[in-house]
């Protein structure tokens, strides 16, 4: 895979810019900051910016005018949120290069924050939490993430609470935007067919002038410790409901653990795919899911591995258990252990998977600029495929027996049930 990022900077301000042969450029900012740098009171400020900034700029200064920008031109755009960064991309046919990075540039230096549009915007974000708490799968993730991470900021919903959200204000949205949109806290990318380097970064000083001037000093970030846990956490929502919606998370490893990429495989093969041990034991072999899968979630100083499942209202005990039985034996002296030729597979599976992924513009831009802004360098697919390469069964062993363990998890569910009685 040919992958060939470059990195400037202009003052503090990054630059990483991938050069490759399509009809389209794509242009992304990433900002270091989520709902984990966030107070209680604050609580959702970083979601409601994603939203906010679209409202209007100084050079587009209508509720509508960035949105039509984009589409009288055939593009597309889209913004994300999360624990520890947040982010905006455009993305446009290459002739339009300049106007990628203008709206780019305008949305993560001149917002308005137009107070007249503050109160609606608000509702609309209430409406959003109102439909999350009405799912029964989001609801039962977010629960799990509390119970996971208990009364901290990485335990609270990125979208805030209804309390925080009702006494935001566009001044203390301001000021969270004045904090944390810093030259050194903001990563800009371009990839594809962009013409020369010299000239992008000419578009990106122009337009992104403001930001590279700023002066403001980033803040110290969030820094996350576990408390003391004996054994297994459980929280129930009770409703009335046809499903349980499970989630079910352990205490995992932070982005630069020398056992990263033998916890990438180990998911993987528990709940990765259709050839993983959930999808095969719990959904083909029994029936007792449609949707079934585990995932990993990893920040610069702790992480997580989440498993996620709907499943019969009749069966949740015997299913929870059974998923734990999985869990906990896939390190050894089970008939779940983790197999020679199950470890050969997955990497074979990973490395395709990787390759897929490299031909979408906006992932190759989001592998560049996380890679850079919590590691500190870009990781080549050629290094990855190397790391992969070399994970071992002992390595595989070792990360199955430091995550699986019932002293780290944490399980939620909402479902029609007075009381969770499993056995773990």
């Amino acid at each position: 895979m040919k992958f060939e990022p470059k990195i400037y900077k202009l003052g503090k301000l990054r630059i990483v810019l991938v050069k490759e042969q399509r009809e389209s450029v794509t242009v992304r900012a990433i900002i270091g900051t989520g709902s984990r740098e966030e107070s209680d009171i604050e609580a959702g400020s970083a979601h409601f910016l994603e939203h906010f900034v679209f409202k209007g700029t100084k050079e587009f200064p209508g509720v509508f005018d960035l949105k039509e920008a984009i589409e009288t031109v055939g593009g597309d755009f889209n913004a994300y949120t999360g624990q520890n960064e947040m982010g905006f991309w455009v993305k446009l046919d290459k002739n339009n290069l300049p106007l990628a990075i203008k709206i780019v540039g305008q949305i993560t230096t001149s917002p308005l924050l137009p107070s007249e549009h503050f109160d609606k915007e608000r509702e609309t974000i209430l409406e959003e939490l109102y439909m999350y708490e009405d799912m029964p799968n989001s609801k039962a993730a977010e629960t799990m993430v509390s119970t996971l991470y208990g009364n901290t900021n990485l335990g609270r919903p990125i979208i805030g609470t209804v309390e925080s959200l009702k006494g935001m204000t566009v001044t203390s949205l301001r000021a969270y935007f004045d904090k944390w949109f810093v030259p050194e806290n903001i990563i800009i990318g371009v990839v594809g067919d962009y013409g020369t380097e010299d000239q992008v970064l000419e578009y990106i000083k122009k337009e992104f002038e403001k930001l590279i001037n700023n002066e403001n000093v980033l803040p110290n970030k969030n820094v996350f410790s576990w408390d003391t846990q004996l054994e297994v956490r459980k929280t129930l929502i009770t409703r009335e409901l046809d499903q349980a919606a499970v989630y079910m998370g352990f205490r995992g490893l932070p982005i630069k653990h020398k056992l990263h990429y033998a916890l990438e495989l180990t998911n993987q093969i528990l709940g990765g795919g259709w050839m993983s041990r959930l999808l095969k034991e719990v959904r083909e072999n029994r029936g007792w899911a449609y949707s079934i899968g585990s995932g990993i979630d990893e920040y610069a100083d702790v992480g997580d591995l989440i498993i996620g499942a709907g499943l019969p209202k009749n069966k949740l005990n015997e299913a929870i258990e059974l998923i734990t039985e999985i869990s906990l034996g896939l390190g050894g002296n089970s008939k779940w252990e983790i197999t020679q030729k199950e470890l050969d597979i997955a990497k074979e599976t990973y490395k395709g998977r990787l390759a897929l992924a490299f031909d979408k513009p906006e992932t190759v831009l989001g592998v560049a600029l996380e890679d850079l802004m919590f590691e500190g360098d870009i990781k080549t697919p050629d290094y990855v495929i190397d790391k992969i390469n070399k994970v071992t069964m002992k390595d595989i062993k070792e990360v199955c027996n430091l995550v699986f363990k019932p002293s780290t998890l944490s399980i939620a569910v909402v479902g029609n049930y007075k009381n969770l009685d499993f056995k773990i």
